[in-house]
């Protein structure tokens, strides 16, 4: 920026405006200018809709039908739109009278021209174009780029160049991206069909983590119950032969149990009976208990741990049953495939972004982008790039 650049006097309104920019806000990012501003916003969200609907209902030009809400939800739509390419387009500095008359002038005859019969097409047709179509659309394509010539031009002897062409392949991001993001669509559709791999994922290490917090809950609680059984056989020594070991206590535990075992007719149990309870008891059966079987821990004779297979299991299961919001169980997910539809409003919007430049030419080109853009969202609303499929 020059020294001799100077704000203007209104500082809080207008304090990214320049008045004495030798390059009229070219080089400068952002600029804003507050009547300006309110102008600007009213002629593309207010005045340039509202004329064409006026327009295109007296002349029934092609558009989609549009209710009160439709309206609301346009306007507010363009507020955002507008304040953007207000502040990064350098309207602050380059709109006035020409940016104005040309930006109607676009609006009205890209409405004449999409009502010729042969050019009510679109970019996604483009392999049934007719020869009329292809050269209409072509000698528009050579029109674009001998303008974006000659704004590069304009941008080298602003000693801009080196940042104006990175934004510009920084502005069409929205396009590219979205193109990515479809592919990535398609993608998880065929290879993810009961839902984002991320959310299983982590719906998978989080039932990991729960099963092993479980576990150690229950080896602690198993540990508790060793401690007092201790202390039980350590007291109850005295009765049983001055014997300290905790097992003869488990045994005798066990061998109470057993006889206390009944038949469904109050008989007592038979010695089978008795052998099946205390090797029910110590976690085996009873061919397997024999006088040189190696003893347990308390907590894997009570309850083994859930092996991999079983916690893999569990985990699946839960996963098949996976919490999504507004979908109820066994409703199939929302997939749905979509087609890539770019805009002309959209191709327009980016292009305004560059006519920054404090020449009759550029504010021309500016204003007939413009009023493309306006057309477009009129006449259809703001459309996403991404259609389902039907």
């Amino acid at each position: 920026m020059d020294d001799t650049a100077a704000p203007s006097n209104n500082g809080f309104l207008d304090g990214c405006y320049y008045s004495e920019d030798t390059s009229h806000g070219a080089a400068t990012l952002v600029s804003f200018h507050f009547v300006r501003y309110i102008l600007f916003t009213v002629m593309l969200t207010i005045a340039g809709p509202f004329v064409y609907r006026v327009v295109a209902a007296f002349f029934d030009l092609e558009r989609d039908f549009k209710n009160v809400l439709d309206h609301f939800d346009d306007v507010t739509n363009g507020l955002i739109y507008s304040y953007i390419i207000f502040t990064l387009g350098n309207y602050a500095h380059t709109f006035n009278w020409v940016t104005l008359v040309f930006y109607f002038v676009g609006v009205f005859a890209y409405s004449a021209l999409v009502e010729v019969p042969f050019l009510r097409v679109s970019l996604n047709s483009w392999r049934s174009w007719s020869k009329g179509a292809w050269a209409v659309m072509l000698t528009g394509l050579a029109v674009v780029i001998l303008a974006a010539g000659f704004h590069i031009r304009w941008a080298y002897k602003a000693d801009m160049l080196q940042w104006y062409l990175p934004l510009f392949v920084l502005a069409t991001a929205s396009v590219w991206l979205t193109i990515v993001a479809k592919h990535l669509h398609d993608y998880c559709i065929h290879n993810c069909p009961q839902g984002l791999g991320m959310e299983r994922f982590l719906r998978r290490l989080a039932l990991a983590l729960f099963i092993w917090r479980g576990e150690i809950k229950q080896e602690r609680s198993h540990s508790n119950d060793d401690v007092e059984l201790h202390g039980v056989s350590e007291r109850a020594s005295p009765y049983v032969g001055g014997s300290s070991n905790s097992d003869d206590i488990l045994y005798h535990d066990v061998e109470v149990a057993a006889t206390n075992v009944s038949k469904p007719n109050g008989e007592p149990c038979d010695s089978q009976g008795q052998s099946e309870a205390m090797g029910a008891v110590m976690g085996k059966d009873v061919g397997e208990i024999s006088p040189d079987t190696p003893e347990q821990p308390l907590h894997q004779r009570r309850r083994g741990r859930l092996t991999c297979e079983r916690k893999n299991a569990i985990i699946n299961e839960r996963l098949e049953h996976m919490h999504y919001l507004n979908i109820r169980r066994g409703q199939s997910l929302p997939l749905y495939s979509c087609n890539l539809h770019l805009h002309h409003w959209q191709i327009f919007y980016i292009l305004a972004f560059f006519t920054r430049f404090d020449r009759f030419a550029s504010r021309t080109c500016a204003g007939l982008c413009l009023g493309i853009f306006t057309q477009g969202v009129a006449a259809y609303g703001y459309d996403s790039m991404l259609e389902h499929k039907h």
